[in-house]
């Protein structure tokens, strides 16, 4: 009898409670061996024969046993040795092989993490009604209960990133231990993180209609390919529009990449062709437009759309941005009822979506109507942020983009960065820039 069919057998006149479905419990093997922090938290709740498929209980069986016996979750490397090894071609060992050498899907850890979470410690409550339980409640011993309800509370996902202080206490002194990418702009990078934003932040422009909010992003799209220096290197780059169609924001990013007026394109086209060329065999840099609904996409589209990507043709971007903010709406339809729980929850999931894929991501928002008004010289600021004032907590750098009547129909005209919010670096300073409109390229003044 092979060993798998053994393993199923010895259970199958045991009374199994098994809660998962066949898919996630493919996943939560997954999990388990990606994420071995977390599931040190949940596995001791975990049973082998709460998996229904002979392959996962194999395995399940196999990483508890590790973490009760060593403390340690096994790597894929020594599990797959230890398959090869015990396993014959009557247990069917590749199905076994496939589901150990699946990766765990970005978009999906979210969600497993959670269910996970809600099920261990409902079944951690859930001992407040054993036998022995209620035995100490009759006997008036309530400090059995406290414990079980102790216990019970720590079980939460507190991640699997953290940083030993002393073991990593050289990395501190590495320039290279901070990654910088660009925003475009000189000035602005060195008064963010000392050289510019980094991977897992997010940096949100703040603009009233019509000032250039969608042209700020174009603009980081063509410098984010460039980068600057070696400290803030070129970056491929995914461009999410929920406004413009992608024809229209791939010109407007045409036009920022060669300084060549959006009406005259036609005209200069082999230029402006040529030029757009040299900037990819230069950088060797990708630059990918997707037209997606406002209103009706989530964060969740994102990660599947990466996913789709990475499957189909092996490319990650480096840097995202979401043209914009304000247009997207919570994976959790339960927040999507109201504007101000809308917008606060979309930008908690966008700035998770930043640290789970790595990524800078760029996006913008709308002020208010106090923020509106052009005949003021007030700087916009935090206070001016349209619908939600939570969303702002999420963000690592808000810029606003102030412009007056006079900077408006200045010739060239002009707008005023103001460093609204910055979690690395000074708040509160100017940087004064020339807009063409024309042309869409936003340029810093020397």
């Amino acid at each position: 009898m092979s060993t798998l069919n053994a393993l199923a057998k010895a259970d199958q006149d045991t009374a199994k409670y098994q809660p998962f479905g066949a898919y996630q419990e493919e996943a939560i093997v997954s999990l388990a061996l990606d994420h071995p922090e977390f599931f040190g938290s949940v596995g001791h709740y975990i049973q082998p024969n709460m998996f229904a498929r002979p392959e996962c209980q194999y395995l399940m069986a196999k990483i508890l046993n590790s973490a009760t016996e060593h403390s340690v979750i096994p790597t894929r490397n020594i599990l797959r040795d230890d398959v090869l090894h015990e396993l014959t071609e009557d247990d069917n060992y590749e199905s076994v092989l496939t589901i150990l050498n699946k990766i765990s899907s970005p978009r999906e850890v979210p969600l497993i993490k959670d269910s996970l979470v809600k099920w261990a410690r409902n079944r951690a409550f859930g001992l407040l009604y054993s036998d022995d339980a209620v035995e100490h409640y009759r006997k008036g011993d309530f400090s059995k209960l406290e414990e079980i309800v102790q216990e019970a509370n720590r079980i939460q996902d507190f991640g699997d990133k953290g940083f030993w202080f002393f073991e990593n206490l050289e990395m501190l002194f590495k320039p290279e231990s901070i990654e910088h990418r660009t925003t475009g702009f000189p000035k602005l990078d060195r008064y963010l993180n000392n050289g510019g934003p980094s991977p897992k932040e997010v940096l949100c422009w703040l603009a009233a209609t019509n000032v250039g909010k969608s042209q700020l992003l174009c603009n980081n799209a063509i410098t984010s390919l460039k980068g600057f220096g070696p400290n803030a290197p070129g970056q491929d780059v995914l461009l999410v529009t929920f406004e413009l169609d992608a024809i229209k924001t791939a010109m407007r990013c045409l036009g920022t990449a060669t300084n060549i007026p959006l009406l005259q394109m036609s005209d200069k086209q082999d230029i402006a062709r040529k030029l757009a060329l040299q900037i990819q065999n230069t950088y060797e840099k990708q630059l990918l437009i997707y037209e997606l609904a406002p209103d009706e996409c989530s964060v969740n589209h994102i990660y599947a759309l990466m996913d789709s990507l990475k499957r189909m043709h092996n490319w990650k971007p480096g840097v995202i941005i979401l043209d914009y903010l304000d247009l997207m709406v919570s994976r959790n339809p339960h927040y999507n009822k109201d504007d101000y729980g809308r917008q606060k929850h979309v930008a908690n999931e966008v700035r998770g979506l930043a640290k789970n894929e790595n990524v800078l991501i760029f996006t913008a928002t709308q002020t208010n109507r106090s923020g509106t008004d052009n005949e003021k010289d007030d700087l916009v600021g935090l206070n001016n942020v349209a619908e939600s004032f939570g969303k702002q907590f999420s963000m690592d750098y808000i810029v606003s983009l102030n412009q007056s009547k006079a900077d408006r129909e200045s010739n060239p005209p002009q707008l005023t960065m103001h460093i609204a919010k910055n979690r690395n670096g000074p708040k509160h300073e100017t940087i004064r820039c020339t807009i063409n409109y024309n042309t869409m390229s936003v340029r810093e003044n020397s």
